[in-house]
């Protein structure tokens, strides 16, 4: 048996109908599936899955535009800006996952309700809560949104922190033109373009070391407990299985919750715009195992929050152990210490050998 095989074996759950209602709530079908498209996932941060569907929607005409997200620079920082596509061949500028806040009610819903035709929209757990709460006021609004995906979602970060990896990063006297936050096989690299056309590749660990420790998470995804989107059609996210490292083609977990979304996927691969395989909602949890339960325990850092003066509300009512009030303490301090102007010239000048350290000893308390 391969090492990879043996530590998906260690760190495996039980999971129940209860734990897997909690976590992921409702639905139909789920997969591991991939981009045939080999272009498409080659720029990919995972499998390519969402570029490859909104392709097919777009190309069908089963809607008219669909909501992306992407990120650009200005001044040497990173600018997230919401756009609808209408023609498929844009999509591949907008792929990758971005770790960023945006403000989804003032900057995207404004487009979404403008916008003339049908729209799929690629959101964020927490947008679609807004968006379907806007859609049951607005039968038009309602009528207009075809298709909701929702990328599985840890947390995202205040901008402060992309700048502090771009800081480390970027030579002196050369401005920054592009940046990519995740391409590639497993976890992937960071991808810095700079006005002279010379390129800089880095593993995406100098940025998730730090976003998996919660320096510098938005304050709003402390009181989340939504990790894959209960409210949305579609979910989609990565295998995080080691069996799966190796694996020359990287898949994405993705989740129908409406006949619409089984029906969007059998039509994907018989079409050869998908390839993959269906699977049980376990291995969909296996291969999330760590972050389920940590996002899901509002309570945990409802509980830590008062020891730090940090007032969350408890959303879940779950049981807290302790070792789940130590997680939720460390995650709270590291928050709170990025939010000071001294807490992040500290963090900023930490050895990563430190920082590293430190994030293997949290991922060790989360597996317990």
């Amino acid at each position: 048996m391969k090492l990879n095989s043996i530590i998906d074996k260690i760190t495996k759950r039980e999971w129940t109908d209860t734990l897997i209602s909690k976590y992921i709530g409702s639905y139909k079908q789920s997969w591991f599936l991939y981009a045939k498209d080999s272009d498409i996932r080659g720029n990919a941060g995972s499998g390519g899955v969402v570029t490859s569907l909104l392709k097919f929607l777009l190309d069908t005409h089963q809607i008219d535009g669909a909501l992306v997200l992407g990120n650009w620079v200005l001044g040497n920082q990173i600018k997230p800006e919401y756009k609808i596509i209408t023609d498929s061949k844009e999509l591949i500028l907008f792929q990758g996952s971005k770790y960023i806040t945006t403000n989804f009610t003032h900057d995207a819903v404004p487009m979404i309700k403008a916008f003339q035709g049908n729209l799929a929209l690629v959101l964020l757990p927490c947008d679609t809560w807004v968006i379907n709460r806007l859609r049951k006021n607005d039968p038009s609004l309602d009528k207009k949104v075809i298709f909701t995906i929702a990328l599985f979602c840890g947390h995202i970060s205040d901008p402060e922190l992309s700048q502090v990896v771009i800081k480390k990063i970027k030579p002196l006297g050369k401005s920054l033109t592009n940046f990519r936050y995740r391409v590639g096989h497993w976890r992937g690299k960071m991808q810095f373009y700079f006005e002279d056309n010379s390129l800089i590749e880095k593993p995406f660990n100098i940025f998730s070391d730090y976003q998996n420790l919660y320096f510098f998470c938005a304050r709003k995804c402390l009181r989340c407990s939504d990790h894959t989107g209960y409210e949305c059609d579609l979910s989609v996210g990565d295998v995080w299985l080691m069996s799966m490292k190796d694996n020359e083609i990287k898949h994405n977990a993705v989740i129908s919750r409406t006949d619409a979304a089984t029906d969007l996927i059998i039509q994907a691969m018989q079409q050869q715009i998908l390839g993959g395989y269906p699977v049980g909602i376990e291995l969909i949890a296996d291969a999330q195992s760590r972050s389920l339960p940590l996002h899901y325990n509002v309570s945990a850092r409802s509980k830590a929050g008062k020891l730090l003066g940090i007032k969350i509300a408890d959303t879940v009512h779950e049981r807290v152990r302790l070792v789940d009030f130590l997680i939720a303490f460390i995650i709270l301090f590291n928050f709170r210490l990025s939010t000071t102007v001294k807490g992040r010239a500290f963090i900023s000048r930490l050895p990563r050998k430190i920082i590293k350290l430190y994030l293997y000893f949290l991922k060790a308390l989360e597996i317990l």
